[in-house]
């Protein structure tokens, strides 16, 4: 890695926090590409990895995306092999998600590829910073739901608090 700084000092945070996000996204989509993997699709395989036999439905609750886009992604991981879908026996219009035998053999390739991420991004920082830095990420996670609870959507974030988060 290239070390330098390329960043102004007086970055607002939420500008900051976009810029991480976007070269995660781009990092992820290079090293993804030969999987036919996305980054948005990424954190899809990494939940259900932990979580078999899930529905569609806890999937956009967890990622707080709309379940349109769950379904899209949900689609394309089934088109690649990836992950099986089946429909619920006790509610007809659930469907349930499980990793193919396929996504099982990719699951550590893409343990390895988040790892090398946070590995990457993390360089410049000693031990302690890595420590000091998840507890100031984790207290302004803590504080953006509180918010965006405090604005109307009281269940915002409850998968987090309940340990379900990955």
């Amino acid at each position: 890695m290239t070390e330098g700084n390329f960043l102004q000092h007086d970055i607002p945070i939420g500008a900051l926090t976009s810029i991480i996000s976007r070269s995660r996204s781009i990092i992820l989509n290079n090293q993804l590409k030969p999987l036919n993997i996305s980054a948005g699709q990424f954190p899809i395989m990494m939940y259900l990895s932990k979580h078999q036999n899930v529905t569609q439905e806890t999937l956009a609750r967890h990622f707080h995306i709309d379940r349109g886009t769950i379904a899209r992604s949900v689609k394309k991981l089934e088109d690649a092999g990836y992950i099986i879908r089946t429909i619920d026996p006790e509610n007809r219009r659930a469907i349930r998600l499980f990793l193919s035998e396929q996504g099982r053999k990719i699951t550590p390739d893409l343990i390895r590829i988040d790892a090398n991420w946070e590995e990457t991004v993390s360089t410049t920082l000693t031990g302690s910073d890595k420590v000091q830095f998840r507890e100031i990420l984790m207290k302004v996670a803590t504080a953006s739901i509180q918010g965006v609870r405090d604005n109307g959507n009281e269940t915002y974030g409850s998968c987090c608090t309940r340990g379900d988060c990955v």
